[in-house]
């Protein structure tokens, strides 16, 4: 069975991160989350890279960007999902953007 996935509707969340930057934990929907696997990247093209190459034929060849994590996350009651963090534009204010429980 596929876990059932929603799009959460740019939730705001509150990320703490390691030293490195990856999350570790956070509060999102009122309820405290630890990160409970190693997080994924989510990147994306270089936003210039579009006027160098409008056709999209090079997007493989374009440098990529942090743009958000992909992460197992586990509530203090137990509950736990995978979701897709975006950079809301504040180092730890990220935005929920996919959630897949």
């Amino acid at each position: 069975m596929l876990p059932a996935e929603r799009a959460a509707a740019l939730e705001p969340a509150v990320v703490w991160s390691d030293a490195d930057g990856r999350p570790i934990r956070l509060i999102w929907q009122g309820s405290r989350w630890r990160v409970t696997d190693r997080p994924t990247v989510i990147t994306e093209p270089v936003a210039w890279w579009r006027r160098l190459d409008p056709d999209a034929l090079a997007l493989d060849r374009a440098p990529r960007e942090c743009t958000g994590w992909r992460l197992q996350a586990t509530a203090d009651d137990g509950r736990s999902c995978i979701l897709d963090l975006r950079d809301g534009g504040d180092p730890s204010r990220w935005l929920v953007v996919k959630v897949y429980e």
